[in-house]
């Protein structure tokens, strides 16, 4: 651990503030290079004496920033430039590399259903579907949309639904009607959606990460948190949850909404996945209306390229939903609506969906043979793969990328302070073939079977 003191002198403002421009500074000069470890809070609050709080609100203004890392455990210290095999962006194949690095739908011939519709559609009122409209979408779009989510056992109500740019801007539509802004507290499963975590940090909110099982998030580490602080949100995925693969059972599900009730919490449920196995469990909008906030998605079910989500939103958030959509991007586009409102009329969704099955089963297996280690359920896209000791997530992350094959490290999805478990997830859905799958996982297991790094970055 380095015994870096900073002099705060040459800075202005609150003590906190001066700390993060000195920290932000001393990176820039080079006096603290990448993965350099600061001391800690009670050390540094020593030296420079001042109380452990100014110590912690400064790491903590400084992590928001980007410039520091911490983890329960690891303690602090200064983030790594950022580089291709890090960044959360779609990376493109080539011949040599392959990609198991980020849950794009599997590659399927979309455009011969798509062609038809765009025919119909130029055909139509195409000038009306070239025109502003209401921020939610037109009535008779959200029934039909209603009306399919009915048949996949998701209740809803032509009222509560509106459009959006897919799940991700659902995500910023929930946090911005909820008024999930400055430093509001939200919860989420300790392993979380980056883009989620992404959205939080944008919005500068608190994320705390809570304890997981084989299920997910762990009822009795939500209801200590509750009892603890007071939140406002709970993110959750509880069908083949991202990284993880963990998919609640319903008495999972029940106990969560009950504790949700009881320290009056909403939640938002990311449903992307939802549809994805061949046997769905209730979603917990199902089961607290009131309280849930459903985000679903076209895009990983159908067409990326699309962006069409949909959010099923409480009666007593609709307005602010409304506002939040208006601000945003005032609507969604009527044309992408209507083209979505044809893949769900015509009744080819469902079909692309068993095809997708059908090509993630092949690679399942594929993954059961070639690691068997690795945790993966019918229909997901992606796989969880812990880490033998002493393997680190960002190790073998970096080790993959050297082999020409991408994965995400779990630091990309740990929450808050959660000390992420070390293991990296392998998304089966990106890669063009299952040869090309093969081969990316034969690589790993090669890597596993290797000698890891003697010297662990942290």
């Amino acid at each position: 651990m380095t015994i870096w003191t900073p002099d705060l002198t040459p800075f202005e403002g609150p003590l906190y503030l001066k700390l993060v421009k000195a920290i932000e500074q001393a990176i820039a000069d080079g006096a603290l290079p990448p993965q350099t470890r600061l001391p800690t809070h009670r050390a540094l609050a020593d030296r420079l004496g001042v109380t452990v709080g100014t110590i912690t609100r400064a790491y903590t203004e400084a992590e928001r920033r980007g410039l520091l890392a911490a983890r329960v455990g690891h303690g602090t210290w200064v983030r790594a430039a950022a580089d291709p095999a890090n960044e959360w962006v779609i990376r493109n194949e080539d011949n040599q590399r392959i990609e198991l690095w980020q849950n794009l739908p599997v590659q399927l011939d979309r455009a011969a259903i798509i062609k038809p519709m765009l025919t119909e559609l130029a055909d139509g009122d195409l000038n009306g579907l070239l025109g502003y409209d209401k921020e939610a979408g037109r009535a008779p779009q959200r029934q039909l949309f209603v009306d399919w989510l009915a048949e996949q056992g998701i209740r809803g109500s032509e009222e509560r639904l509106l459009f959006s740019h897919g799940a991700q801007h659902g995500i910023m539509l929930a946090l911005l009607a909820t008024g999930c802004v400055g430093e509001t507290l939200l919860f989420c499963e300790g392993l979380s959606y980056p883009g989620m975590l992404g959205n939080a940090r944008q919005l500068k909110n608190q994320v705390m990460g809570l304890a997981m099982d084989e299920e997910g998030l762990i009822p009795a580490a939500l209801e200590a948190a509750c009892r603890q602080r007071r939140a406002k949100l709970l993110y959750l995925t509880p069908t083949l949850q991202n990284p993880t693969t963990a998919t609640m059972s319903l008495a999972r599900r029940e106990e969560i909404v009950a504790i949700a009730r009881r320290h009056d919490l909403l939640i938002v449920e990311d449903d992307v996945n939802g549809l994805l196995p061949e046997v769905s469990l209730p979603p917990l909008v199902n089961l607290a209306p009131e309280r849930v906030i459903y985000l679903g998605s076209l895009a990983k079910i159908a067409c990326g390229g699309l962006r069409v989500g949909f959010v099923l939103a409480p009666p007593a958030l609709r307005n602010g939903f409304a506002q939040a959509m208006r601000l945003s991007s005032w609507m969604v586009s009527p044309l992408l609506i209507e083209l979505a409102c044809k893949l769900v009329s015509q009744h080819q969704i469902m079909p692309l969906i068993e095809q997708q099955r059908r090509v993630l089963a092949r690679r399942g297996e594929l993954l059961r043979h070639l690691l068997p280690g690795a945790r993966w359920q019918p229909g997901s896209m992606h796989a969880w793969l812990p880490l033998p000791e002493p393997w680190r997530s960002q190790e073998f992350a970096e080790a993959a990328n050297a082999l020409d094959v991408g994965v995400a490290s779990g630091e990309h999805f740990a929450a808050g302070q959660f000390a992420a478990p070390q293991g990296v997830r392998l998304s089966l859905s990106q890669p063009a073939t299952d040869a090309r799958v093969a081969e990316g996982l034969e690589r790993l297991a090669g890597l596993l079977r290797a000698a890891p790094p003697t010297n662990p970055l942290l």
